[in-house]
Order: structure tokens, then C-alpha cells, then sequence
């Protein structure tokens, strides 16, 4: 202990000394006469060349020439004496983690870095020089973070919010993708959640979605929810979702939400759309192809239900119909290609009555069987095809009236009236010799959208 004691003494009396073998530039720094304290200081550390090294002989250093590249007369005498300082304090950085002779002459070098490199850095924002200017942010933001940390601002904030911001903007556009993100990260956690900085909520949440960083995305979703309340976030949430989860993980946020009523009408379109591709991904069974239609029908009709206007999720669901019934339609065409066969394939009849009555009948069994299949679907078809109509004549509705028409709205009634007259056109066909009112009354309906093709073009 008594050692230990020694030493510190022994510290304490050096940096005494060392003060004593300063006092003269100090008294002159006082006096701000920064080129008669740099003579000064240089015939101090002349006498006793450690004084140099010192933490103390390294700061005043910084302080003397900061003042010289300061004064608009001296300074061009000494052209470097900028560099000269910072070098002097990115020196003292490593030496003095106390600050105790930035404490005891002052903290100009330090300001005088920070807001020159703030200064430098908006020069390359404005010439959209993004590397240079990221650089000068950076310290910038090294150095308010000293200065604010150490409280020798008079300002009581925690950081500098603008050099942060720039320094975030800089790395952007400089295609720094980490770095920007974290900058960003420290205003969001700071809970700063300006007009300004929208979009770097925004930025972050692509930024998870793009490194597939489940925790960090929701963890800022939340956050960018509860900054934002008034805007509509859920759409990052289902890029991730598409982008991220299998087809299954999908089925189960959606029936999750469904569940707990946290669905939203912008949501069960966004689920709709994903379903509607799932059916057609490479390599997909049949089954799980229906299963999926089906999930996207589901999620297209919700949306519908929650805003009758919403034309776009009334067409969707009509076309989810129309694909079940162009799937059932291809078996139907599959059975006659498969009677055509058969026909065509006969092989040629017994001259024995007896085995030729035996081949007849095992013939026509064979047709019969094939006949049912497609008897079998009459119904079902029907019934997919008065869905699809009542879906897509909701959405034709909604838009008909309309005197100016947005590019998805021109999509959907040009296509609607090209899907209508279609299916119009097979319950006609279907009812050809069966019943002549029917038949009249849909062949109206098919002439009526018919025309209407070229009106949407």
C-alpha cells in the first residue's frame, strides 16, 4: 500500500512539474497571443524534448496552433496549422482518456474539428460527393458525441441530431448500407421521430427486410408503428413476409390474424396476392396449387367485404373463380379428347354377332364412363362460373360510372368486360337447344360486354 502511495505521489509531482515547465505559455495563451506562445512552447520542449510527448505538451500544442489557423492574419503564415492540430488531438485522443488538460485549457480544438468537418460534410452533400462527405460526418459525429458526452456544449442534449442525420443521408446515398442503418438506429432508439426523419424509419425496416433480420425488423416495425401511428406500415411487414416466409408460414400469419382480428383490408389483399402466386410457384402439387387459390379467393373476398369499393380484391376473387373453372373446363375438353380416342381407335368389329354384341356393349360402357365424368361436372362448373360472374360484374360495377379512369382502373374493367362476355358466352353455348330464353338472355349479356371491349382499350 505504501508503494502504491509512492507512485501516485511520484505521478501527482510530475504532472506538477510538468505544469511549472508550461506556466510561461500558458500566461501567454491567456493573452491569446498564439504565435508568441508557439515560440515559447518550442523553446520549452527544446530545454527538455519529453516535454513533447507529454499529454499535456501534445494538447497545448493542439490549443496553440488551433488558435493560429484560427486568426485570418497569422494563419497565412502557417497554412498547415489546421492539420497540425488535429493531428495533435488525434494524438491526445489515445493519451488522455481524463481530459484533464482539455479540462484546463479549454475544448476549442475539439469544437473547431467538429465544425469543420460539419461544414465539409454539407459542401459534399451539396456537390453529392457522398464519400467525402460520409467521411466528414463520420467526424463530425465523433467529435459531437465527445463534445455532448463530456458536457462541454451548453446545449444539455445527448447528441447532435443534424450531424447524425447527414451522416446517415451521406452513407445512403453512398451506398453504405450498415453503416447508414446504424446511424438511423441511434436516432430511432433516441425516439426522434420528426417529419424529417420518416424516411429513416422507412430505410430500416428495408434494411432488416433486405438481411433478413427477423428480430431486428420486428423489433423496429413495432417501434416505426408506435412513431407513426397515422401511416401505413403494414405493407413492409408483407414484403418481408413474401419475401422471407414459405408459403406455409404465410397460411399461418394469415389464419393468425384472421384470428385475433388484427387483419386489415390492405392486409388480406397483400395475402390474396401472395396465395394467387403460391399456386403457380415451380414444382407445386396440384393439391397444394387448389389449396392456395382457394386461400387467395378467401383473402380477396375479405378485403372486398371490408370496403365495397375496393374493385381490385372484387376482380381478384372473380378470377380466382375463373381458375377453378378453367381447371375443371380442361378435364372436361381432357374427357372428349380422351371419347375422340376411343372413338378413333375402335378396333374394327367381330364378324361373329355374338363377340361383336360382347364388344359393342364393353364399347359403350367405356363411353358412358367417360360421359359421366363430364356429367358429373356440369354443376360444379356452373357454379364456379356464376361465382366469377357475380365477382367480376362487382368489380365492372364499381368502375363503370366513372369519367376518368387511374391505369389499374383501366386494367381491371378492360379485362373485366373481356372475362364477362366470356363467361356469358359458355352459359350461352351451354344452353344452346336446352332452353331458348336462357340462351337468348346470355347471348344479350355476351353482346353486351363484347362491345364494351374496345370502349376500355
Amino acid at each position: 500500500m505504501k508503494k502504491i502511495i509512492g507512485l501516485l505521489s511520484l505521478v501527482t509531482f510530475i504532472q506538477m512539474t510538468y505544469a511549472q515547465d508550461f506556466k510561461k505559455v500558458q500566461g501567454i495563451l491567456l493573452l491569446k497571443k498564439y504565435e508568441a506562445a508557439k515560440d515559447e512552447y518550442e523553446k520549452t520542449v527544446a530545454k527538455k524534448a519529453s516535454l513533447a510527448t507529454t499529454a499535456e505538451g501534445v494538447y497545448i500544442k493542439a490549443v496553440i496552433y488551433d488558435g493560429l489557423a484560427k486568426d485570418s492574419l497569422i494563419s497565412k503564415k502557417y497554412p498547415t496549422a489546421f492539420d497540425i492540430m488535429h493531428a495533435s488531438i488525434e494524438e491526445y485522443l489515445k493519451m488522455d482518456t481524463s481530459f484533464k488538460a482539455a479540462k484546463d485549457y479549454g475544448q476549442d480544438p475539439f469544437f473547431t474539428i467538429y465544425f469543420k468537418a460539419f461544414k465539409d460534410g454539407v459542401a459534399g452533400f451539396s456537390g453529392k460527393e457522398w464519400k467525402k462527405s460520409a467521411d466528414h460526418f463520420d467526424e463530425a459525429v465523433k467529435l459531437s458525441d465527445l463534445i455532448f458526452s463530456r458536457g462541454w456544449a451548453n446545449s444539455k442534449q445527448k447528441f447532435d441530431t443534424t450531424s447524425l442525420m447527414y451522416a446517415g443521408y451521406a452513407h445512403q446515398n453512398a451506398g453504405n448500407k450498415a453503416t447508414c442503418a446504424a446511424y438511423y438506429k441511434r436516432l430511432i432508439d433516441a425516439k426522434i421521430n420528426s417529419n424529417e426523419l420518416i424516411d429513416a424509419y422507412r430505410y430500416l425496416l428495408v434494411y432488416y427486410i433486405d438481411t433478413k433480420d427477423k428480430s431486428g425488423f420486428d423489433t423496429y416495425y413495432k417501434i416505426t408503428q408506435a412513431a407513426y401511428p397515422a401511416e401505413n406500415w403494414f405493407e413492409y411487414k408483407t414484403d418481408y413476409i413474401d419475401k422471407h416466409y414459405s408459403m406455409e408460414e404465410k397460411i399461418t400469419s394469415y389464419n393468425e390474424m384472421i384470428t385475433d382480428g388484427s387483419i386489415t383490408e390492405f392486409a388480406c389483399q397483400m395475402f390474396g396476392d401472395m396465395f394467387m402466386a403460391g399456386k403457380s410457384m415451380d414444382g407445386v402439387s396440384v393439391e397444394l396449387a387448389d389449396n392456395y387459390l382457394l386461400k387467395a379467393q378467401d383473402a380477396y373476398k375479405k378485403a372486398y367485404s371490408m370496403n365495397a369499393n375496393n374493385f381490385a380484391a372484387a376482380f381478384n376473387a372473380g378470377i380466382s373463380y375463373y381458375n377453378q373453372f378453367s381447371v375443371l373446363d380442361d378435364k372436361v375438353a381432357e374427357n372428349i379428347r380422351t371419347l375422340q380416342n376411343l372413338n378413333t381407335n375402335r378396333p374394327a368389329p367381330s364378324k361373329d354377332p355374338k363377340k361383336k354384341l360382347l364388344e359393342d356393349n364393353k364399347f359403350k360402357a367405356s363411353i358412358d364412363s367417360v360421359k359421366k365424368l363430364n356429367i358429373a361436372l356440369d354443376q360444379p362448373i356452373m357454379t364456379k362460373v356464376d361465382a366469377a360472374i357475380e365477382w367480376i360484374e362487382k368489380s365492372y360495377n364499381n368502375l363503370k360510372n366513372k369519367d376518368k379512369y387511374t391505369k389499374p382502373e383501366k386494367n381491371v374493367i378492360s379485362r373485366s368486360v373481356d372475362f364477362l362476355a366470356t363467361l356469358y358466352g359458355y352459359k350461352r353455348d351451354k344452353s344452346r337447344g336446352k332452353d331458348q330464353k336462357a340462351y337468348d338472355d346470355y347471348d344479350a349479356k355476351y353482346n353486351f360486354f363484347d362491345k364494351l371491349h374496345d370502349k376500355y382499350q
